[in-house]
């Protein structure tokens, strides 16, 4: 289950609106029709400086081209996991500069011609683009829950990159490699799907499925015991406006509760709520209690994975013990 997920989910307290999104349809228009065919990362510069003067403008551009443009690499991602992957071997720390430099510009040059990258290509092409563009920006590596059997454990784990971007004196989350899409479960082939809740993400939803190698990065009172409890978020929650209020834990206990109550803020009244066990895998309809708050029964359930679904499409897992 988690092969292709380290950088990828098949899948703020943002709540992205309607009106959120319209901000940046004109980027996103002029740059969709800039050329995919480009390989050269100064002809993209050129055409975002002759478009855009404004940073977040200027952000948002790189963000909708790498995202529309570059599709996840699945074939790599796999044979990564079966292997230890070494970029470089060094003796000093000028070698590592000079090495590690090198890296980077033929990570990118692979990344602009092969139109392919995982979490790492996506994350060093986006540093390069906002750096060459005057954006103060850092790549950030860490922890991303993509499956299940995180519920629980420490987010020690290194296994995805992301970046930030200094805006108006404020750094944004930005994360390309789930912006992009998914890889679909049945076919194992990658599909572009631009989901605006990773774009100036916030730190209270990024914290939900992000744990940074170095906890300054975490714009959040919070800590890895507050993230191994919580539950699998995936993408759609994000690209809505949902907040689930309660149960705060993706471990549920079973033994003294009939019943798992959710209280969902951002739900509307034509939302259709199911969910699913794992112990008979079939899709059940839920009715509101009222417009947020609904119950599941999880009585004799004990070992088995709860999915919540809203509107046909996952949104959070929970464990069940």
């Amino acid at each position: 289950m988690r092969k292709i997920f380290y950088c990828l989910v098949v899948v703020s307290l943002l709540f992205l609106t309607k009106g959120y999104a319209q901000k940046y349809d004109k980027v996103d228009l002029i740059v969709d029709g800039y050329p995919k065919s480009i390989t050269n990362v100064n002809q993209l510069l050129a055409l975002i400086r002759k478009d855009f003067s404004l940073p977040d403008e200027k952000a948002r551009a790189v963000f909708r081209w790498v995202c529309t443009t570059i599709a996840y690499d699945v074939a790599l991602s796999e044979s990564m996991n079966h292997s230890y992957v070494k970029a470089f071997s060094y003796k000093t720390e000028k070698e590592k500069e000079i090495k590690e430099k090198k890296f980077k510009q033929d990570l990118i040059q692979n990344t602009m011609t092969t139109k392919k990258a995982v979490c790492h290509g996506y994350a060093v092409l986006m540093e390069d683009l906002y750096a060459k563009l005057g954006l103060e920006t850092k790549i950030i590596l860490g922890n991303l829950r993509t499956d299940v059997s995180q519920i629980g454990k420490m987010p020690d784990e290194l296994n995805h990159a992301w970046n930030v971007v200094k805006i108006d004196n404020k750094w944004e989350y930005v994360d390309a490699t789930l912006a992009s899409g998914f890889v679909s479960a049945k076919t194992n082939l990658f599909k572009f799907y631009f989901n605006e809740g990773y774009f100036f993400t916030n730190p209270e939803k990024f914290f939900l499925n992000h744990y940074p190698l170095d906890e300054k990065w975490l714009f959040v009172a919070k800590n890895k015991s507050d993230f191994a409890k919580l539950p699998v978020f995936f993408g759609d929650f994000f690209e809505k406006k949902y907040k689930i209020v309660k149960p705060e834990s993706g471990i549920c206990m079973s033994k003294n509760n009939k019943e798992l109550h959710f209280s969902i803020a951002g739900l509307n009244d034509n939302d259709v709520i199911q969910y699913l066990s794992s112990l008979d895998n079939k899709k059940k309809y839920l009715k509101l209690e009222n417009q947020s708050n609904f119950s599941i029964p999880i009585e004799g359930k004990q070992n088995s994975v709860l999915y919540l679904f809203i509107n046909g499409k996952v949104v959070a897992v929970y464990k069940i013990v």
